[in-house]
């Protein structure tokens, strides 16, 4: 391996980087398929990938442009990697050398650039070592003269502190908490009393989940701020309460939602359905059923033959409709196909539509939003297999 000032790798990162970070610089810029430390300060953000002529190491106008083009798309701290290829033609030696003279090239316009020695923190000169395609035509030859420039971002991270508990009891449980954002996903393990502490990128917002057995699952969304004062002031909460998987219990799927009208879920919805999935495979033993229901508000101008007592939000509710139960009955079985089409046993799960007979918002439920949890799915344990 070859840096810029003839420096090792370890010597010029150990200089400027923890042992951490270098860890992560390691994971980003190989890619090696290991775990990743959660939210690494510093993200993958664009490769570009520009070509020589045979037997030149010089950079050619479109290299240049493309170079150009995408420094021009990235802002704040940069960090770069560098790697440069050959054709075979010619002797190992001599392609050796060709590829250093064009990751030499790279790294020398970067730092005319105005782009700091420390931020090139990798460069490698392959040779022939690694064609992109095969050499028998210059087609394919013209491919592997070639360099490759990663570039990482480093991104503000803050440390976020939470704890997931029964909800019986308060107890923390060790378990396996997911932390999505835009761009990443990753997990951590909370420690034996249900305390997880994470750094996250600072200002993203970041949906947490945790599926364990024995419990329904759960999860939380949050923008990540810089000190917990602030998750107070603003009524957030990076704890998780999971509610017990037990018969009798039921659930509602609170990001389940469908179409107006329709068994169709809304497209924001439908990345739940493999966390239900989950959650019956890591539940072998569980019987459930799946409730279906819709939303139906009630005309405040229109007179219903209403009992004494009776208001019209209540009689909505009792009044049954073929077409309701139809609906809510399908949108059940939405769920339902989808857990026996990747495996679950059929028997362990029945499909039941609710109509508008449970309607969360009976009274207001004319905003969207409140439409939207009236048009829901309920999960209930009824039992467990050979019980």
């Amino acid at each position: 391996m070859h840096i810029s000032g003839n420096h090792t790798f370890a010597t010029i990162t150990g200089s400027f980087l923890s042992k951490t970070l270098l860890s992560a610089l390691l994971i980003v810029f190989y890619h090696t398929g290991h775990t990743q430390s959660v939210f690494d300060s510093l993200y993958d953000v664009k490769q570009v990938e520009i070509h020589f002529a045979s037997g030149k190491a010089a950079l050619e106008r479109s290299a240049i442009s493309e170079l150009d083009s995408i420094l021009a798309t990235i802002t704040g701290d940069k960090t770069f990697r560098i790697t440069a290829h050959t054709d075979a033609v010619g002797s190992d030696a001599f392609n050796k050398q060709l590829s250093k003279q064009r990751a030499e090239a790279v790294t020398g316009w970067l730092k005319e650039k105005g782009i700091p020695a420390e931020s090139i923190i990798s460069v490698q000169a392959l040779g022939e070592k690694a064609p992109k395609t095969s050499n028998e035509t210059e087609t394919g030859r013209a491919q592997n003269r070639r360099a490759t420039v990663e570039i990482a971002r480093k991104v503000p991270m803050a440390l976020l502190e939470g704890q997931v508990t029964d909800k019986r009891n308060g107890q923390g449980i060790q378990t396996t908490v997911t932390f999505q954002s835009k761009l990443r996903k990753d997990s951590v393990r909370t420690d034996s009393l249900g305390w997880y502490r994470v750094n996250l990128p600072k200002d993203s917002i970041v949906k947490i989940e945790v599926v364990e057995k024995n419990y329904f699952f759960e999860s939380v969304t949050l923008k990540i701020m810089g000190s917990p004062e602030l998750y107070k002031k603003y009524k957030l909460s990076p704890n998780i309460v999971l509610p017990p998987a037990e018969p009798g219990e039921t659930v509602v799927l609170r990001n389940l939602y469908f179409v107006g009208n329709q068994p169709k879920l809304l497209p924001v919805s439908e990345p739940e359905l493999p966390k239900i999935l989950r959650f019956m495979q890591l539940n072998p033993d569980l019987v459930i059923e799946i409730g279906g229901h819709v939303n139906r508000p009630y005309d405040k101008n229109h007179k219903y033959p209403l009992k004494p007592g009776q208001t019209p939000a209540q009689y909505m509710m009792t009044k049954e409709d073929p077409a309701l139960k139809t609906l809510s009955t399908d949108r059940a079985n939405t769920v339902r196909d989808y857990l026996v089409k990747n495996g679950i046993e059929p028997g362990r799960i029945t499909a039941k539509g609710y109509e508008n007979s449970k309607m969360l918002h009976p009274y207001t439920g004319s905003t969207e939003e409140q439409q939207q949890m009236n048009r829901r799915v309920e999960i209930t344990v009824t039992g467990r297999t050979g019980h």
